[in-house]
Order: structure tokens, then sequence, then C-alpha cells
């Protein structure tokens, strides 16, 4: 039978194998990610978000683009001489929102990945390229939603005309405007980027009320550190 005493030294054991557990629970993942390399923590970081989920700031929007779900494959490591940065490329498949509007990809994307206390993290978000997209497709509907050309001109490429012709005019025209992205459905290339949008408009013009659902396809190319609109904005 065993004494107080027994019990006492018993418990103290335990304690100390638990507080060990939890010692290694918060360390190992570190310790065998610096033991196997980079290649494997960064791997394992963008693997991590498809549990923990990707809510992505949009500028401009009230709502963050949230992923319903995503996955991350054929993911390859480039580790940069000195070892402080590196670059993951991956094809990403994405389903989630933005506000009202369902946001679907599939297709390539590059993440730049940077250490910091010691652990490697990306450098700004788990998928720069989408957020990129996204962003200039969310400044492009505000622009259509306030028929602003200026904005709209923003937005465009180097050899990409501004707006206008008999869509943008009728546009322009349309009272208490309401300009809405139901979807975009993003294919990610190396540089490019190619959208097929389904939107609605809804207002009115001085002779009939309008509520129009249309779809169109977009393509966007890679400018220094954003997506511009290439060949058209419309």
């Amino acid at each position: 039978m065993r004494t107080p005493q027994d019990w006492s030294r018993l418990g103290g054991g335990l304690i100390v194998l638990l507080a060990l557990a939890g010692v290694l629970a918060l360390f190992a993942p570190r310790i065998l990610g610096a033991a196997a390399g980079p290649e494997l923590e960064i791997i394992t970081a963008l693997k991590r978000t498809e549990t923990e989920g990707l809510s992505l700031g949009v500028p401009g929007a009230p709502q963050p683009l949230k992923s319903r779900q995503h996955r991350f494959a054929r993911i390859t490591v480039n580790v940069e001489p000195g070892g402080r940065r590196a670059e993951a490329l991956a094809t990403l498949d994405f389903e989630g929102t933005l506000g009202e509007t369902r946001v679907g990809t599939a297709g390539v994307e590059r993440v730049p990945f940077v250490v910091r206390g010691g652990a490697w993290v990306p450098e700004t978000t788990a998928a720069p390229r989408l957020l990129a997209v996204v962003t200039a497709l969310e400044f492009r509907r505000k622009a259509l939603q306030e028929a602003d050309a200026a904005a709209m001109g923003r937005l465009a490429g180097p050899e990409t005309p501004g707006v206008g012709g008999p869509e943008w005019e009728m546009l322009r025209q349309v009272r208490a405007r309401g300009y809405r992205a139901e979807a975009w459905y993003v294919r990610l290339e190396r540089d490019d980027a190619v959208v097929t949008e389904h939107w609605r408009l809804q207002g009115a013009l001085p002779a009939r009320p309008v509520d129009t659902r249309g779809q169109r396809q977009l393509s966007l190319s890679w400018r220094g550190d954003e997506f511009l609109f290439s060949p058209s904005l419309m």
C-alpha cells in the first residue's frame, strides 16, 4: 500500500513529465525544422495554413479575403545565399470570399520567406500574388461603382487604353449605381493572371430601371510589384 509520501513523489514526477512534454511540444517543431533545413520548415509553414485558414487584408476593402478551403501543392524552395531569405514556388487551389464576392483560384503562387525570431515566415503573406490580383480587381470594382475614369486609368498597363465606348457611357448614365462582383475566378500564371468575372449592375437610366448581370474575362500582367490590366479594362 502506497504511503502519502509515495503519492506525493509520484505526483511530483508526473508534473515534471507534463512540463517536459509542454516544452517539447513548443520547441520540437523548430528544432526539427532547423535540423532538416529551411526547405522542410517553409513547406510545413505553408501546409499549416491549410488547417489554420487564410485571412488576407485587401487594401480599400472593408472585409478581408477569407479562405473556405485551400491547398498548396508541388512546393519547391529556393534559399538565397546567406540563408536568411528564400522563395517558395507552389501551386495554389483556393476557394473563399471577399465580402459577398466568391473568389476561386488555381495556378502558380510565389511566396517570399524571411527569418524572423529564429523561424521562417512569409515576408508578407502566404498568398501574395493572389492578394495582388484581388486588390486590383477590388480597386477596379470601386472605380466602376463610382464611374471614375481616372481611377480606372491608374489600373491600366502601359499599352492599355483608357475607358470609353458605349458600355462605359451607359455605365456613367446609370443613377443610384451599384456595380457588384458576384464572383472572380482567377487562373494564376507565372507573370500573368486571367480572371472570369461575374458581375451585376443595378440602378436606373432616365427611361428605365437597370438590373443586368453578365460575365467577362479580364487579363492582368505583373508590373513591378502589382498586377495591371492588359490589354483592356473592360
